[in-house]
């Protein structure tokens, strides 16, 4: 897929791996639209990023009543990249009942109803690419002690992805459903978390950022469908 005058969505894209993503979409000629449910922080992108087809969303992921709402402006998209997400540190029996569901709703929760949402657009004109970021806390391999709540949203959103890849082949569409599992990287995931973690060894998500943008620009005669990258590790 060649970006230029491509139409993309990006949740979470006001920080973090979400903005590198954003910054490089629009460097490659599309026009972007940017989901959050922060203003001041949406408002702050656009001041900093200039550009006549970045486009800021305020929304909930975790209410799906105001994403049905929020969204009906949207007609055309090309590019759907799931990729806000939050994390807690704590022992399963240590977790505040709401802080879990704010987990799921906004990981996972938040990833399906976007997805369902926008999907009948991609199916109308029977193309697009949709890539749900998850994390290598996803995979059997993964994960940390204290992160029970967040593996969980994550192995979720690893098996929508995979169900819902299955449902796109069994209709015989052109839409690409792929699945992206990055390690940690130097973001703000942590602190705005309230734990304090030394990331300077992690992965700079300005490096991930251009392999989002390479599995966007492959053409669809290359099949890639989980994709894993840690420190000094691609894995297709």
């Amino acid at each position: 897929m060649q970006l230029k005058n491509k139409t993309a969505l990006v949740t979470g894209g006001n920080s973090g791996l979400g903005l590198e993503i954003t910054k490089l979409l629009l460097k490659n000629g599309a026009k972007v639209y940017v989901l959050g449910r922060d203003t001041g922080k949406l408002q702050t992108l656009k001041l900093n990023i200039k550009s006549k087809n970045l486009n800021t969303i305020k929304c909930d992921l975790r209410n799906y009543q105001e994403i049905k709402q929020t969204l009906k402006k949207i007609k055309k998209l090309d590019v759907l990249i799931n990729n806000a997400g939050i994390i807690s540190y704590r022992l399963l029996e240590k977790h505040d009942p709401r802080n879990i569901k704010d987990i799921i709703d906004t990981n996972l929760l938040g990833t399906i109803y976007i997805t369902r949402e926008l999907l009948p657009i991609f199916k109308k004109q029977n193309s697009g690419t949709i890539i749900n970021v998850a994390s290598t806390s996803g995979l059997m391999t993964g994960g940390h002690t204290q992160e029970s709540v967040y593996m969980a949203s994550k192995f979720g959103i690893s098996g929508f992805t995979e169900g819902l890849k299955k449902e796109m082949q069994d209709e015989a569409l052109n839409i690409r459903i792929l699945g992206f599992y990055p390690g940690g990287m130097q973001t703000e995931i942590f602190s705005k978390a309230g734990v304090k973690k030394d990331t300077s060894k992690f992965m700079d998500p300005k490096e991930i950022a251009k392999i989002i943008v390479f599995m966007l620009e492959m053409p669809d005669s290359v099949k890639m469908d989980h994709i894993v990258v840690n420190k000094n590790t691609f894995t297709v």
